[in-house]
């Protein structure tokens, strides 16, 4: 397969993709290029090759993942990737590099989602995150450190559909009042039926195997308004992945996530009961298209008493998630003293109320 390297025209050193300028920028002589103009002028024809190693690993476990060795065409290192790694760098020179035939003919994504945080902002906003959570032991921030950060485009597929709906309701509105004798309690029941169409689009779900749905889907969302044509020289600098679960077997889980929200939608334009019952609710899919995309997202990686900890951000709006630690000793100090408070307050105020 052969790799296209960026290589900075005026000095050689390695090309990245800048998120704050949205150009590809030299480190060394700062030169900046539009990503569109762009041109690699330094490209290796390398033949990946399977390592030895990996396919020892494969003869004895079939669902060991293959390696594979490419040649450096700037240092002639050699450069160990998995079958669905498309962008990486060279270990040896540090020299940005892309698998072609990752992302090209059918594999070629239509847009992309470019970075615009860096990994210094990760850094930064990791460290806001841990310090705002109460209940995580102090010496957590203190003592550990990040193991590994990288910014990571994972690929997605891009559902559109039509998502018909009809729905069937058992609704009450309750009266009630009194006079000098009784207290009175009156109920009517209505049928409600609702029904029609809702449109869905670019619902995404992610098409790689090492991704969870559930860490991908809290990341959302994304702001498909900067999302932009493909285009190689976005990857400069990150890694990337190539998709490795087809869109037919993602597309369940899209078309899921849409009758939930067609139900729900329908379900909320139900107003002015005392109750609301569902006896029956169908949703059917028109019709459905996709698109092949890639999203920007920063993991990282730390470890803290010989356990790890995974977090994620999405790269283009900042928003963090991951599990953190929990301190007992944190909660007693935060929660004894309010529950004590209100243990008085409540003590005061039946004191006085007797």
């Amino acid at each position: 397969m052969a790799l296209q390297e960026y290589e900075c025209p005026a000095c050689g050193g390695a090309m990245e993709f800048n998120p704050h300028t949205q150009k590809l920028k030299c480190p060394f002589c700062d030169s900046e290029f539009d990503v569109k103009d762009y041109v690699a002028n330094h490209n290796s024809s390398s033949q990946g090759e399977v390592a030895d190693e990996s396919a020892q690993d494969a003869a004895s476990n079939p669902t060991s993942e293959t390696m594979y060795v490419y040649s450096c065409g700037s240092c002639g290192g050699e450069i160990l990737a998995t079958e669905s790694l498309g962008s990486t760098k060279c270990p040896f020179c540090n020299n940005n590099i892309v698998v072609k035939e990752k992302f090209t003919g059918e594999f070629k994504p239509d847009y992309i989602i470019p970075f615009q945080k860096t990994k210094d902002d990760a850094i930064a906003t990791y460290t806001n995150y841990v310090k705002t959570k109460k209940l995580v032991p102090k010496v957590f921030l203190e003592k550990n450190h990040i193991d590994e950060i990288k910014g990571v485009y994972v690929p997605f597929w891009l559902f559109n559909a039509k998502e018909s709906f009809s729905g069937e309701y058992e609704a009450t509105k309750v009266r009630t009042w009194s006079d000098a004798t009784y207290n009175y309690r009156e109920i009517k029941y209505y049928n409600v039926s609702r029904a029609g169409t809702e449109s869905f689009e670019r619902v995404p779900v992610d098409g790689s195997k090492e991704m969870p749905d559930d860490l991908m889907e809290s990341l959302e969302p994304f702001d498909h308004s900067k999302m932009v044509p493909f285009n190689m020289g976005y990857l400069a600098g990150f890694f990337a992945n190539k998709y490795n679960v087809e869109a037919k077997e993602c597309q369940p889980h899209a078309l899921n996530r849409m009758d939930v929200t067609t139900a729900a939608d329908f379900r909320g334009t139900i107003s002015g009961y005392s109750s609301i019952r569902t006896i029956h609710e169908n949703c059917g899919t028109v019709d459905s298209s996709y698109k092949y995309a890639l999203y920007p997202v920063y993991l990282l990686s730390t470890t803290w008493n010989n356990k790890s900890f995974i977090f994620a951000m999405n790269g283009q709006n900042g928003k963090f998630i991951g599990n953190l630690p929990f301190s007992l000793k944190q909660a007693l100090k935060y929660y004894i003293p309010i529950t004590l408070g209100v243990a008085v307050a409540a003590f005061i105020f039946m004191y006085f109320a007797c």
